[in-house]
């Protein structure tokens, strides 16, 4: 991949090391649950989009062996958008078997459409798996020969249809996930109980609801890609703890790389000492934890005109050197004096002038969501102060280590950066994406 050069960069996120999938539409009311016919030419992700359902939930509901052979004249149940959107964990702990049936369960993977320019090759390396694998789960006879619209078995996600009480269902979404991406895990429950978890060593931190409990994942952007646990824990009031190993898959980003030039006259900003003070404080401010969620609904754009400069997640290079960060927000250009509203609801954590991120505001969105926004001509807003979405907090400007006029906007959710744009797409907690 060839490396880009970036202009009005925000040069102070360069400094640290550190798909989106739309939500399934629901079908028609009049058309879940039927039956649908298959016709000449059709293909099951013709279907699927055409009924407004998953792949993976047509293959569950129609026990389909080869999602890629289906005959003209055959019956295929159209499941309703509830049970299309429910995501089966793949692996059950030994002690599962003592609540589950004596029979042994069903499963069906996790099902990737091929796309225009797809070969297996890139397809297996998007996914952390061999190429080996892909070529046995699929039964390819030639894995030089792919068609677009073709359903692919990504070996290693299966998903049992039963769980362990307390536990009843459990939704994630999206599957697999991206590099840098948000993850929703929602739990439901057959009786109350007390919930947490970890992923990848991380406590989760879940916000309880009449039904179970939901929480947000945030997936580094150098996360290593494979399958990570996902552990769920859940005691009920009167019983023992019951666990439940869940596997996510971390797929790539497909970040690429940037050359970055840094101006002579900002190179002092880069003292190593005065980086790793203000981003001691930059952690303090991003690890306050409210105890409920501010935002409602969608994001959005901090500015007018959304003219993205710099995306998210892209590796950094300085002056030729090797790649040694990443890009932990997106920069949108416009002129110095541009106003900048607030995404969403929220409570202003930070409101300041530091000397690297110049004048910065925080919002903490509740609930470890936190949008931060750098290199402001000024501030509109004050520290405690309750915003509403399309506020305005400040200007666009040329502050701290910045190579011109930008807004560099980050999004942290419990600590972790994550795409912005993401949540200008997705509506968390309200949407549980399926896989792809």
């Amino acid at each position: 991949m060839q490396a880009g050069k970036v202009i009005g960069a925000c040069l102070s996120c360069l400094i640290l090391l550190l798909l989106l999938t739309a939500p399934a539409v629901a079908g028609p009311p009049d058309q879940a649950g039927q039956t649908y016919v298959v016709q000449a030419g059709d293909t099951l992700s013709g279907i699927a989009l055409r009924f407004g359902v998953s792949i993976e939930a047509l293959i569950s509901a129609n026990q389909i062996p080869d999602p890629n052979l289906i005959q003209v004249g055959q019956e295929l149940r159209i499941p309703t958008p509830e049970v299309q959107k429910e995501i089966i964990p793949s692996s059950l702990p030994d002690e599962a078997g003592v609540h589950a049936a004596h029979t042994a369960p069903t499963s069906q993977p996790q099902v990737y459409i091929v796309q225009p320019g797809d070969t297996l090759y890139r397809i297996a390396t998007r996914f952390g798996v061999a190429v080996e694998e892909l070529v046995e789960a699929n039964h390819l006879s030639d894995p030089n020969y792919l068609q677009v619209g073709q359903a692919l078995r990504i070996p290693g996600t299966e998903f049992p249809t039963f769980y362990p009480p307390p536990f009843h269902q459990v939704q994630i979404g999206p599957l697999p996930i991206a590099q840098g991406q948000t993850l929703l895990v929602r739990v439901i429950l057959q009786a109350p109980a007390a919930l947490s978890g970890e992923f990848d060593g991380r406590p989760l931190h879940f916000l309880i609801t009449d039904w179970g409990g939901w929480t947000l994942i945030g997936i580094h952007a150098l996360q290593s890609i494979g399958v990570y646990s996902l552990v769920l824990h859940a005691r009920p009031r009167h019983g023992e703890e019951v666990t439940l190993t869940l596997p996510v898959r971390v797929r790539s980003g497909d970040y690429a790389t940037e050359d970055i030039f840094l101006p002579p006259e900002r190179r002092a900003l880069l003292d190593p000492k005065l980086v790793a003070a203000e981003e001691a404080r930059m952690k303090a401010v991003y690890a306050q934890l409210s105890p409920y969620p501010l935002w409602e609904g969608l994001f959005r754009m901090p500015v007018q005109e959304e003219r993205v400069t710099s995306p998210f997640g892209t590796r950094r290079s300085y002056n030729g050197g090797p790649v040694s960060g990443f890009h932990t927000g997106i920069d949108l250009g416009g002129e110095e004096g541009t106003p900048v509203y607030a995404p969403a609801r929220g409570r202003i954590a930070l409101s300041e002038t530091l000397a690297v991120r110049g004048n910065v505001v925080v919002i903490d969105h509740g609930f470890g969501v936190f949008s931060g926004f750098f290199h402001l001509s000024q501030l509109r807003v004050q520290h405690g102060q309750m915003v509403e979405a399309g506020d305005l907090i400040g200007y666009i400007g040329n502050t701290g280590l910045s190579s011109g006029p930008h807004l560099h906007w980050e999004m942290r959710v419990f600590g972790t950066a994550v795409d912005p744009l993401q949540w200008t797409k997705t509506a968390f907690p309200t949407e549980v994406l399926s896989s792809p």
